[in-house]
């Protein structure tokens, strides 16, 4: 049993990252080509940790929720999930 389900909202987090880059025509080019593979490596590293990593259409403000009865096991998710690298670090 997944001891959280983290649900990454792809229209906010696309937002969010592009403006980090000031919308540039660079940016989206390079977000829009890896979003993909840096899914996966956020998904293969949440199962190491026994989390679920799910994404979904839904434009919220914010980037991700987290689905979790108690507190502590939200907040260790959320602690976890900050210490990934963002998109522009990770893409090589």
């Amino acid at each position: 049993m997944a001891r959280a389900t983290i649900t990454i909202h792809l229209p906010s987090h696309r937002s969010r990252a592009l403006q980090l880059e000031q919308n540039t025509a660079e940016a989206v080019e390079a977000y829009d080509a890896n979003i993909g593979d840096y899914l996966r490596f956020l998904k293969e590293e949440a199962a190491k940790q026994d989390y679920v990593l799910k994404t979904d259409h839904s434009e919220l403000a914010a980037v991700f929720a987290i689905d979790e009865s108690d507190h502590a096991s939200k907040k260790a998710a959320h602690d976890w999930l900050e210490t990934q690298p963002d998109i522009w670090n990770w893409i090589p």
